[in-house]
């Protein structure tokens, strides 16, 4: 009997002994027989690559027959149709309980099906498993949720794994994903285990793909874990932040052979690992012995690191979306949180904080450890004991503050972790205070949908189609939620071509049109002027950054293929047109840091331009889109990537501007003129 739910593994046991034939991966035979009729292989199908993996790795397990056929057993017996009832849990439970190891046969077989390829179904078409081992994989997702939450941890990534692969559509855009019912039974896997590496893998879910229905099942299932500790997503995702270990100061130092040691260290935008010789010196690897010997430490040590990774990518990503929060703590649980966590901490010890004591002004500063403040002058000050906590925002602040601590943080070479003194601000113009209800700020332009939506679900917004077969219904629209305010924006588009669609009916390119806010409660339009300024800046500067990236006007080849007759006028307009928040702020830093470049002799700033001086020619580097036109005749120079050493080492105050480094990095080529080897550049240059 397999616990109180009245599964009985030898229901699905031949008392005849078996004899079942498997291809290993070199496509030769193998038999498995005369293992006294105990292990039931054949509930497995070996109609795809995913039942035969999971055959070799059961026949090769070193667990006792009688766990693997009581584990066979209860796969098999997953419901064909719909979630697993309290009987199927209770015996999973009891047969996890019979296993000598479960997380490494368990952990094998997630793997397998990681690994597995899809099948031939005839008629060109593939599958990725079939009906019967659907049934088995998703049985073996809640299993392996229950042995993480058991202890076995280290099955939390393979079941997330697993969920993007079966996510992922196939068969081009016509197809559909592997396995959605699969997807959504690892998410809830991964969920069940209510571990703080639950939160993080989720994470990574929500991160990784584009598919709406997963998409709601990872956000869901954090509100359902933050909901019941009774706490709200924010508080979780704060509280949930794995250490991996690290001490302190962000470091973790792993012993290895003959007195070596590898120290891994967490930064605030990346991580590191170094090692220490016996006489404590810095060395970049250790000695071809010491590898051999501590082999199984330093593979620890990599997959610790790669961890530590991942927490840096979701803490940069999840401050980046306090911003537009609000959110307020109180000084103590904050400084716990933010200051004294390993990974956390090494973030917020960059990124600008404001301080308001119970009576007395606010206080703004970096902090430079638990009880002392940078302000925004250069000076110390103490850190209030009792105050409310904040994020700073340039939305807040007045322009000299914000003057002052962008000069502070580029004399001094601070690179925050996530763009904040450096921010876009969007403020209410009066065409708005016009319109009333509506922006049209963002309207016209022209961009990729299928690569902006994708942007628009990473950022938060989920994002609705604009399908041909909607016969014009409805605009497409992407919608986010701003909880604490109460209020949704919405951002929507048109086709801008009728007869442009995708296989899958899509329409490629889109037509933006206007910015809406609406009350969640009610869904009633809300009059601009009465949106939160911090959450009007924020989702605007969203917006701003879903056409940056996707307009056409970005892409330098538009003309080069033969698009130009088609939406021509506006590439040109976005190409070489007026700037936008974002240019802006790109010019104040252009102008501190041209008078410290290498080529700042032959560079010049002009309104919307860096001029830049060749041998050959001039060149102006558009600060919006990164276009360049050549003298005297303002010629398009076509340049579609542009990486230099001498670009890379220039130090900037932020990292998420893929314009800005792609105009320094042109400014040093074009400087260089007459070293182009590039016969595609060289060609437009050199013809008049």
């Amino acid at each position: 009997m397999i616990g109180s739910a009245g599964y009985r593994a030898d229901r699905y046991i031949s008392r005849m002994p078996i004899t079942v034939t498997i291809k290993d991966e070199s496509g030769a035979g193998r038999k498995l027989t005369d293992l006294g009729g105990a292990i039931p292989y054949a509930l497995i199908s070996d109609d795809d690559a995913v039942g035969k993996a999971a055959r070799l790795v059961l026949a090769a397990s070193t667990e006792p027959a009688g766990s693997r056929a009581a584990l066979i057993s209860l796969l098999a017996a997953f419901p064909a149709g719909g979630k697993a009832g309290r009987q199927w849990l209770s015996a999973a439970g009891s047969v996890l309980n019979g296993m000598r190891d479960p997380g490494v046969l368990v952990g094998a077989l997630l793997d397998a099906a990681v690994e597995a390829d899809d099948y031939e179904t005839g008629h060109g078409n593939t599958r990725y498993v079939t009906q019967e081992n659907e049934g088995v994989l998703c049985g073996l997702a809640l299993l392996a949720g229950q042995a993480a939450g058991a202890g076995a941890a280290q099955l939390l990534p393979a079941l997330r794994q697993l969920a993007l692969k079966a996510i992922t559509i196939t068969e081009g855009s016509w197809g559909s994903p592997r396995s959605i019912r699969l997807a959504n039974a690892c998410v809830q896997a991964i969920a069940g285990a209510a571990l703080p590496a639950s939160v993080t893998e989720l994470l990574r879910v929500e991160r990784g793909t584009r598919h709406g229905t997963l998409l709601r099942q990872a956000r869901r299932s954090v509100e359902a874990l933050a909901a019941a500790r009774g706490m709200g997503r924010d508080e979780l995702l704060e509280r949930a932040v794995e250490d991996h270990g690290l001490s302190g100061d962000g470091t973790r130092r792993v012993p290895l052979a003959d007195g070596w040691t590898a120290v891994l260290s967490a930064g605030s935008r990346a991580a590191e690992v170094g090692y220490l010789a016996p006489d404590g010196t810095p060395r970049k690897s250790p000695p071809p012995p010491v590898k051999r010997a501590g082999a199984a430490e330093l593979a620890a040590v990599t997959k610790v690191l790669k961890a530590v990774r991942v927490t840096i990518g979701n803490e940069r990503s999840r401050l980046d979306g306090l911003l537009a929060a609000g959110r307020r703590w109180d000084a103590g649980p904050w400084g716990e949180l933010y200051l004294d966590h390993p990974v956390t901490g090494r973030l917020a010890r960059e990124l600008i904080w404001v301080f308001t004591p119970p009576a007395g002004a606010s206080l703004a500063g970096i902090p430079v450890d638990k009880s002392t403040l940078m302000t925004s002058d250069g000076r110390q000050a103490a850190i209030p004991g009792q105050a409310e906590v904040r994020l700073w925002h340039p939305a807040g602040a007045d322009a000299e503050e914000v003057r002052a601590w962008r000069r502070l943080l580029l004399d001094r070479r601070v690179a925050q972790p996530l763009k904040q003194a450096f921010r876009e601000v969007y403020l209410l113009t009066p065409a708005e205070e016009a319109t009333r209800d509506y922006s049209n700020r963002f309207a016209g332009h022209v961009f990729r949908q299928d690569q902006a939506r994708a942007l628009m679900k990473g950022r938060g917004w989920a994002a609705r189609p604009l399908a041909a077969w909607d016969d014009g219904i409805c605009h497409g629209a992407g919608r986010r939620e701003y909880e604490q305010a109460g209020l949704r924006a919405e951002f929507f588009f048109d086709p801008a071509a009728e007869d442009d669609v995708t296989g899958n009916g899509l329409f490629t390119y889109v037509a933006s049109d206007q910015v809406r806010f609406f009350r969640s409660a009610t869904g009633a339009a809300l009059p601009l002027a009465e949106v939160p300024p911090l959450v009007f800046s924020e989702a605007m500067r969203d917006v701003d950054l879903f056409i940056g990236v996707t307009s056409i006007g970005a892409d330098p080849e538009w003309n080069d293929r033969g698009e130009g007759r088609r939406f021509g006028d506006y590439w040109h307009r976005f190409a070489f047109g007026d700037l936008g928040a974002g240019a802006g702020v790109r010019r104040e830093v252009l102008e501190r840091l041209v008078p410290m470049l290498a080529i700042a002799g032959r560079c010049t700033l002009e309104a919307r331009w860096l001029i830049v001086r060749g041998d050959l020619r001039t060149y102006k580097i558009h600060l919006g889109s990164g276009n360049v036109l050549m003298s005297p005749n303002d010629q398009y120079l076509c340049i579609v990537a542009a990486r230099g050493a001498q670009a890379d080492e220039v130090f900037l105050p932020f990292d998420d501007d893929r314009v800005l480094s792609l105009i320094l990095s042109k400014a040093f080529l074009l400087a260089a003129d007459t070293r182009i080897t590039d016969s595609s550049i060289t060609a437009q240059i050199g013809r008049r």
